[in-house]
């Protein structure tokens, strides 16, 4: 009993991660999957409009840090009204086990930023979410 306690725990934990995010010191963490690599995406501050330091640490299923692949970060608020549709992207830099990129967020709203990588020639599925510029 104990134990399934300590697993839904675990898991109920883990959806609440992948959903909401969670604050840290000002900046934003969110954990999301792509086939069987974890990623752990943090922006160094409260997402603003302008520039905005985001970490990317990837880790295999034994979670073992994933350090040979190639990373990109995009982001894109759809068109609203009269204002056209706003993207960019940038690729990430390795610096130790993990993965560095800027994103310039042009305006406050909610922007769809997606985290793509290749590994071993291997286009993985994109970890998407929300965030929110205020």
């Amino acid at each position: 009993m104990k134990r399934s306690k300590a697993f839904l725990t675990f898991v109920a934990a883990s959806v609440f991660f992948l959903l909401a995010g969670t604050a840290f010191a000002g900046g934003l963490a969110l954990v999301g999957h792509s086939a069987d690599l974890t990623l752990r995406v943090a922006l160094d501050k409260k997402p603003a409009p302008g520039r905005n330091n985001v970490s990317v640490a990837i880790t295999d299923r034994s979670g073992r840090p994933v350090t040979d692949a190639l990373v990109r970060v995009y982001w894109v608020m759809p068109a609203m009204g009269a204002m056209p549709s706003m993207r960019g992207f940038a690729d990430a830099s390795r610096a130790g086990r993990e993965y560095h990129a800027v994103m310039n967020l042009e305006t406050p709203g909610t922007w769809l930023v997606m985290v793509k990588m290749k590994r071993g020639g291997r286009l993985m599925p994109p970890v998407r979410f929300n965030v929110d510029a205020e």
